[in-house]
């Protein structure tokens, strides 16, 4: 299971690399236990990932945008140190985001992760095209089309 995981973050800090995307923030925790991250370099119109992590069991990360460099599996001593703040309340792989710069890691306890590279757009707009949406909170008119007005 570990190993499925560790692949999957080695991509996905690939994948963030090559689109200089280094700040998150929690976009959706209401469907306990899948959180999700928004990532951005630039959160001002869009995002432009999202990283969704199934069966959290232990969230420890600001509330508000951070930065991260790297997402990678904890190491011994970084479980030994959880498990103390977590009173062992944490099941499956821990993965911790790192920022290499600040020294700061943030720690989440999922059975999974996914991600999907996409445009998501915190304002009105038309004709969408494939991996683009409007974030949930947009208003929408009364007959569920955008409206730009």
């Amino acid at each position: 299971m570990n190993h499925s995981i560790q692949s999957k973050l080695m991509q996905l800090n690939e994948i963030l690399s090559q689109n200089n995307i280094d700040h998150y923030y929690i976009y959706d925790y209401t469907s306990r236990p899948k959180l999700v991250l928004a990532g951005s370099f630039d959160f001002s119109y869009y995002h432009n990932i999202e990283i969704t992590f199934y069966e959290v069991s232990f969230l420890s990360c600001p509330g508000g945008v951070f930065s991260i460099e790297c997402f990678r599996l904890a190491n011994d001593k970084e479980l030994e140190i959880l498990q103390t703040i977590s009173y062992g309340f944490h099941e499956g792989p821990v993965i911790c985001m790192e920022d290499l710069t600040s020294g700061t890691r943030f720690f989440i306890a999922a059975e999974s992760l996914d991600y999907e590279l996409k445009t998501v757009y915190y304002y009105r707009r038309e004709n969408l095209q494939p991996h683009e949406s409007l974030a949930e909170w947009v208003e929408k008119d009364r007959e569920g089309r955008n409206n730009n007005s």
